[in-house]
C-alpha cells in the first residue's frame, strides 16, 4: 500500500509557491558558482567518509568536525536515529514537521503525541510538561522537539531546550534546527549540546537547495554518534551538493555568512508585513521566529481557499495535515516582500468575494 506523505512544494501549474519554507533570497552567490563545477563531478562516487565535507561545515559554524554528519537533507535524521538506537517509543510536541507516523509501523516503535500550548497568538513549548512525563516512558525514548517549531514557528530559548534535556536526561532528545539559520534571533545548541541531545541543520532550506538535499547533525556524544555513523548509507550525500557547499563554505565563508545576515533581515521584514496585513483581514496571525508563519482563516476553508488562489496565481501550505492543526490553517512561507505584497491583494480578494465562491 502507497503511503501517502504531505509536504510543501507540490504546487499545479505556474503558481508563486508560498507553500515551502526555504531561504527567500535563494542561495548565495558562491554557492551558485560552486555548482556549475560541481556537475563536472557527477560521475564519480563522492567520498563516503565526507572528510571536506565535515570540515568545512565544522569550520563554518565553528564546531568539532569530530561531531559533524552529513545527511541527505534534515529529514533523514529521523530514520536513522530510529534505526541506531532502536527505541520503545517516539515522543513528538505537535503540531510538527515530520513523517515519523508512517516511519514507526514498519519498525515497530511506538508513538507518544503531545499538544503544544496554544495561546491564542502563539504556540508554547511547555517545559515543566515535558519534565513531568513518566519516567517509564522517558527511559529509551527518543524525543523530537522542533525549533523553531514546523509549523507553528514558534521558539524555545536555548536554557528550555537545555532544561528539558536534563529533565529527560534517560531519554535522547533529536532537535530539529532546520530553520535557525534564517531565524532572528535564535539561540542554538551548536557547539555545546547536553550529552543527550543530537542537533540537527537543514542547509536545503538554509541555502535554498531543496532539490539537492542536504543537512548536517551534530552531537558531543562521540558514541550516540559513532551508532548514527553505522546507520548512514555510505554515499547519503551526492556529489553535487557535497562539492557545491564544500567550496562556498571553504572559498567564501564571508559571504555566504554576509547572505544569510541579508536572508534573517528579509524574513523579519516579510514576517512583519504579513503578520500586520493578514490581521487587517481578520486572520488569527500566530507569533513566528521562522521563515513562515501559521494563519487561522475561518471561515475560508482548504482545499477551497487554495483552489481560489491558484486562480489568482499562489498557493499556500494546507495545514490540516499537522496533527492538531485544522482545514483553517494554513503555513505561509516568507518570500521577497513585492510578492508578498502581491499574496495579500489575492487573499484580499478572496475575503471580499462572495462567500459562496468558496
Amino acid at each position: 500500500m502507497l503511503i501517502e506523505r504531505f509536504h510543501g512544494g507540490r504546487v499545479p501549474g505556474r503558481a508563486i509557491d508560498f507553500s515551502t519554507p526555504i531561504n527567500p533570497l535563494g542561495p548565495p552567490k558562491p554557492v551558485v558558482e560552486a555548482l556549475n563545477e560541481a556537475l563536472r563531478r557527477a560521475r564519480s562516487y563522492p567520498d563516503y567518509g565526507y572528510e571536506k565535507l565535515r570540515n568545512a561545515i565544522a569550520e563554518f559554524y565553528g564546531v568539532d568536525p569530530r561531531s559533524v554528519m552529513p545527511l541527505n537533507g534534515a529529514a533523514e535524521s529521523l530514520t536513522l536515529a530510529l534505526l541506531a538506537f532502536k527505541p520503545r517509543v517516539l515522543v513528538t510536541f505537535e503540531p510538527t514537521f515530520g513523517d515519523h507516523k508512517a516511519t514507526l509501523s514498519p519498525l515497530g516503535v511506538g508513538w507518544v503525541s503531545i499538544q503544544l500550548k496554544e495561546a491564542w497568538s502563539r504556540f508554547e513549548f511547555d517545559w515543566s510538561y515535558a519534565c513531568s512525563l513518566p519516567r517509564r516512558l522517558v527511559r529509551g525514548s527518543l524525543v523530537l522537539v522542533s525549533n523553531p517549531n514546523n509549523p507553528t514557528g514558534a521558539l524555545a530559548g536555548r536554557r528550555v531546550v537545555e532544561r528539558v534535556a536534563s529533565c529527560l536526561e534517560d531519554a535522547i532528545l533529536l532537535v530539529d534546527e532546520a530553520f535557525m539559520d534564517l531565524s532572528p534571533g535564535g539561540e542554538s545548541l551548536l557547539g555545546s549540546a547536553p550529552s543527550n541531545v543530537i542537533v540537527v541543520r537543514s542547509l536545503t532550506k538554509t541555502l535554498a537547495l531543496p532539490g539537492l538535499r542536504i543537512g548536517f547533525l551534530y552531537s558531543d556524544n562521540l558514541r550516540m554518534l559513532a551508532r548514527l555513523e553505522a546507520a548512514r548509507q555510505p554515499w547519503n550525500v551526492n556529489s553535487i551538493a557535497e562539492h557545491a557547499v564544500t567550496e562556498a563554505f571553504v572559498e567564501a565563508p564571508e559571504e555566504v555568512a554576509e547572505h544569510l545576515e541579508a536572508s534573517r533581515r528579509l524574513v523579519r521584514e516579510a514576517l512583519e508585513l504579513l503578520s500586520r496585513r493578514l490581521s487587517k483581514l481578520g486572520f488569527r496571525v500566530y507569533d513566528s521566529r521562522a521563515p513562515f508563519i501559521l494563519v487561522r482563516h475561518h471561515p475560508y476553508k482548504h482545499p477551497a481557499l487554495n483552489h481560489r488562489l491558484l486562480k489568482l496565481g499562489f498557493y499556500v501550505r494546507d495545514a490540516s495535515t499537522f496533527h492538531g492543526l485544522t482545514p483553517y490553517h494554513s503555513r505561509i512561507s516568507a518570500r521577497p516582500l513585492g510578492e508578498c505584497k502581491a499574496l495579500l491583494e489575492a487573499l484580499e480578494m478572496v475575503v471580499n468575494s462572495e462567500p459562496g465562491m468558496l
